[in-house]
């Protein structure tokens, strides 16, 4: 008999499960969450142990002090993703995102020294507690908000030894966290000042850099902005093929507000995903769709679908372009602004965004053998999520089968 010491039964069960191989949805299962009515997960140990519908949850063994809830009819579905976030940092940008939203150009405001610079300048000015605390609470802030497993940038040191500084910090914050931290090395994210006349320097000293955090296992994968006026396809094709050496993944920020090829290029860098897209050319579309590199969806998210283009949403928090707070409001803008269906917008914040951080066959999808993410709604409808942006819709979060919200 299977035995479990969390069941949740009496749901409207999302279970994201693979249609057939484990991949990235695309095409019409891009909207296909998967749906049990009075259905049930059972876990044990952290691990999913079995789902099913009726009243098949009462062979389930409960172990001695096993969670038992009957959730009434809500909606139970896999822990949100979030892979893509920049929440190491200090400061706050306020009169920028101002001057931004009266017309102000983004690489205007970061040639002028503000945008990534002026975080720069506050993280760097910070104390390492005083940056582990604000990192603990932005993570915290994402469980309750439904995350489960996020993705974690350095990127606002610039200097390789001020990223270093960072990434292990993050590596602290890893091992404490209530859930699942995914740690990337923004290598190249803008050139520091002191490197304006030496770039080839700098391209040096980070694959340095990435030798060490390989060596100390300080991050996941290495990402790069890829932009006209910032780090172009040459400047970035060493650094990639030193991660690769080096065991790490690669991604990158690309095509975001200019069409430079950076997509094409991830496909060509089997990326584990190519961030933004906003830009990105046909050409770069159809890249994408052949290598199944997920994408994180931009306005016009129908161009991606379309194209069976992997579509995943992050939040991309960040202090200057997007500070935005948890999943579910990512969710709702990818439907609102993006043009995704709610049940495509889910399946982007679920199984997609599992596989754009190369964890597709461990999380995203609630079936036996996956890890026990798992998040109660309150709401019989997961489409409330996209129809009542900012509603408080998170009951119940559960982390490697242990409840943290």
């Amino acid at each position: 008999m299977t035995a479990a010491d969390l069941v949740l039964h009496g749901a409207r069960l999302l279970t994201v499960a693979p249609l057939k191989d484990e991949r990235p949805r695309v095409g019409p299962a891009a909207g296909d969450v998967g749906a049990l009515m009075d259905g049930f997960v059972a876990a044990r140990d952290g691990a999913i142990v079995a789902t099913g519908h009726g009243v098949a949850h009462e062979a389930v063994e409960r172990v001695d002090g096993a969670v038992d809830v009957d959730v009434q009819g809500r909606v139970v579905m896999p822990g949100f993703i979030d892979p893509h976030t920049h929440l190491c940092y200090a400061g706050e940008r306020w009169e920028e995102f101002a001057t931004r939203r009266s017309g102000a150009d983004y690489l205007a405001v970061l040639a002028a020294g503000g945008g990534i610079h002026a975080t720069v300048r506050a993280t760097r000015d910070a104390t390492d507690d005083q940056l582990l605390t604000l990192l603990m609470r932005r993570i915290g802030d994402a469980a309750e908000l439904g995350t489960t497993t996020i993705e974690v940038k350095s990127g606002y040191g610039l200097e390789p030894d001020e990223e270093l500084r960072q990434l292990r910090l993050l590596a602290r914050a890893k091992a404490d966290a209530p859930i699942d931290v995914a740690v990337t090395y923004l290598a190249a994210h803008a050139l520091p000042a002191p490197y304006t006349d030496d770039r080839k320097r700098f391209i040096r000293e980070v694959m340095n850099a990435i030798a060490i955090v390989a060596n100390e296992n300080l991050a996941e994968a290495v990402d790069a902005f890829v932009e006209k006026g910032v780090f172009d396809i040459d400047d970035v094709r060493p650094l990639f093929t030193a991660a690769k050496k080096a065991g790490l993944a690669v991604t990158m920020h690309a095509d975001q507000l200019n069409d430079v090829g950076a997509s094409a290029f991830a496909a060509r860098a089997h990326a584990r995903s190519a961030d933004h897209v906003a830009r990105a050319s046909a050409e770069g579309i159809r890249a994408l769709a052949r290598a199944e590199v997920p994408g994180y969806a931009p306005p016009d998210a129908r161009r991606f679908i379309s194209a069976r283009v992997p579509v995943a949403l992050a939040s991309d928090h960040n202090p200057g372009t997007s500070p935005l707070e948890g999943m579910p409001t990512a969710i709702a803008l990818g439907v609102t602004l993006c043009g995704l269906t709610p049940h495509e917008a889910i399946v982007a914040a679920t199984i997609n965004a599992a596989h754009a951080l190369g964890r597709g066959g461990r999380i995203g999808a609630l079936i036996p053998g996956r890890r026990a993410d798992i998040v109660v709604l309150d709401s019989d409808d997961e489409r409330e999520l996209a129809y009542r942006m900012g509603a408080p819709l998170i009951a119940e979060v559960y982390a490697s089968g242990r409840r943290v919200a």
